[in-house]
């Protein structure tokens, strides 16, 4: 029985990292509320509990995401709840369990709000919801949602452009007058080796433009791995800092997961043909999300 035991530990915690590495980061807030879990029952056990913490903390650096400051305090939190731990083992274990649940609540719920413009707008039936974007976007669920909305969309998107590719475009966007603007952009950016810094500046450059011509920002996050993002959580970033609102990784990401060639594919829900391009189901999912993050801008845009 014992060995069964030790069998089903092991089993059950290379699991946990392999969950940890590979969930998406929009569920990252959960990876890290598993690990506080783990640690706070191993010290309600009389065990130590800061390896959890520490392998917690190590896989979220692995994992390069954007890191905002509510996420170093709590880091900074785990960090006392560890010294306390090697230091006193068996001795303020209600108070170290309470320090790291407000830690974790005031970093979850400033992740979430990060993650949503903080502006309502009123619409606008004479000017048009415009998407920029690359071929996750173009022929594709801007053309779904102009026959789902009381308001025209505009697809502006070309197949294969850069950040800086889409820089000429801007213009001839402006041009329309949008009351809204969704960017899908930076994606091949990564594949072409282009600097994060590069595809920031031109990404702030399309947003202030946005912004100037009076044109909200709606931004999809681009996955670019599915252990580490090699952008450090760019999307995230700039919602952040320029609050706006995003549509989570997640939405592209099911377009990599739910094709012919991987076992998800074989649930018979296909999104992708290729594993990255959306096909005709993937068009009306990725017109699900955005339609959700338009409808917390504006309410209800049904016809």
């Amino acid at each position: 029985m014992r060995i069964v035991r030790a069998v089903a530990a092991r089993a059950g915690f290379y699991s946990a990292v392999a969950a940890s590495l590979l969930v998406f980061p929009a569920w990252l807030d959960l990876i890290i509320l598993g690990w506080i879990a783990g640690s706070v029952v191993q010290r309600a056990r009389g065990r130590p509990g800061w390896p959890p913490l520490a392998i917690g903390a190590m896989l979220v650096a692995v994992k390069r995401v954007d890191w905002p400051p509510a996420l170093l305090v709590l880091v900074l939190v785990a960090g006392a709840v560890v010294a306390v731990d090697l230091a006193r083992p068996k001795r303020f274990v209600v108070a170290t369990a309470v320090a790291l649940a407000i830690g974790w609540t005031v970093y979850a719920v400033d992740r979430h709000a990060a993650a949503h413009a903080s502006a309502r707008a009123t619409l606008d039936p004479d000017r048009p919801i415009v998407c920029l974007g690359d071929s996750i976007t173009a022929w594709g669920f801007p053309r779904v949602l102009d026959k789902r909305l009381r308001v025209r969309v505009v697809d502006h998107a070309k197949g294969g452009i850069t950040t800086a590719e889409a820089l000429p475009r801007v213009d001839s966007m402006i041009a329309m007058r949008p009351q809204a603007v969704v960017l899908e952009l930076g994606g091949h950016d990564f594949l072409r080796g282009l600097p994060r810094a590069e595809a920031k500046r031109n990404l702030e450059t399309i947003i202030r433009a946005c912004r100037d011509a009076g044109a909200h920002v709606i931004l999809l996050e681009i996955p670019r791995g599915f252990v580490m993002d090699a952008y450090a959580g760019l999307e995230r970033e700039l919602a952040r800092e320029h609050d706006l609102e995003l549509v989570e990784d997640g939405a592209i990401r099911q377009l990599v997961v739910f094709n012919p060639g991987s076992p998800a594919g074989w649930t018979g829900r296909i999104l992708s043909d290729d594993g990255l391009h959306p096909n005709a189901a993937g068009h009306e999912f990725l017109a699900d999300r955005v339609e959700r993050a338009l409808a917390r801008l504006y309410g209800n845009l049904r016809r």
